[in-house]
């Protein structure tokens, strides 16, 4: 399943427009409970003099998401089914994947 994938992280090398530029990501957090306690494990920090992104393509809009959020309601054997998902930061200054989050993550 592909999700709409909107993406809120600008210091991520895969930003570009409010999307992804990655075909599929991983949503880590097994235990959490709160948006707050997952993080985008694809993360990658955009580096000074790195290109709009890590692998020169366009956003699609769309992406394949892996989550290993035992505890979301749009888990599905470890595959997101949220028609529409979101990608956000949980604190001002995100240098690593701890500082980002789902925002659409809801606890069953």
């Amino acid at each position: 399943m592909k999700n709409r994938l909107h993406c809120e992280v600008t210091s991520c090398q895969h930003y570009s427009n409010s999307q992804c530029c990655l075909e599929g990501i991983q949503v880590d957090g097994p235990a959490a409970r709160q948006p707050d306690q997952t993080c985008c494990a694809s993360y990658q920090e955009r580096r000074p003099g790195a290109g709009s992104n890590a692998m020169g393509q366009s956003p699609s809009g769309e992406s394949h998401i892996r989550c290993q959020a035992q505890h979301c309601t749009y888990n599905d054997g470890c595959s997101c089914g949220a028609s529409s998902v979101q990608v956000g930061c949980c604190c001002g200054d995100v240098t690593s994947k701890s500082g980002t989050q789902c925002c659409t993550f809801q606890e069953k």
